[in-house]
């Protein structure tokens, strides 16, 4: 089967020690607000910036402290790499798992979105926009490795 979207098996390792370590460190930065302790300030260029208690700043150059922007766009990047790095026996199966395992997280993910819209209001859905991110690729993840899982161990049973 061709599957020109996936990346080398390869990949998958790294990627997804990297997506796990920056996940828990991302979770951590933000539920015991490590955003005081670890700090990378930078002057980075912004399209808008709307300071607190400054002005507000279009298309210029900001200072910011930028470990949740690094954190993110690693985990992001990784998640997406371990999520669609070929299986070591990448067949017909494999595939009818992963797209039905990606269906399943779409309506996972909008399922708990309005949810959310429905239930959640002011600033702490700002909140649920950022879970938003990553709960699909999350969902995806989780489902995916839970049926291969299940796919090998039903397999090895019956033998």
């Amino acid at each position: 089967m061709k599957t020109n979207y996936l990346f080398p098996h390869r990949f998958k390792t790294l990627s997804g020690i990297l997506f796990v370590l920056c996940f828990l460190l991302l979770i951590g930065f933000f539920a015991f607000n490590l955003s005081e302790t670890i700090i990378i300030k930078a002057k980075v260029f912004a399209l808008m910036d709307n300071m607190l208690f400054g002005k507000e700043v279009y298309f210029g150059w900001v200072e910011n402290n930028i470990v949740d922007e690094i954190l993110v766009s690693i985990i992001i990047a990784s998640g997406i790499i371990y999520a669609f790095s070929k299986e070591e026996h990448e067949d017909e199966l494999v595939a009818s798992i992963r797209l039905q395992s990606l269906a399943w997280a779409t309506i996972a993910n909008y399922a708990i979105l309005l949810f959310c819209y429905i239930f959640i209001y002011g600033l702490p859905f700002l909140n649920v926009l950022m879970g938003a991110m990553f709960s699909q690729l999350i969902i995806f993840i989780l489902l995916f490795r839970y049926k291969i899982f299940r796919f090998y161990n039903t397999r090895h049973d019956e033998e």
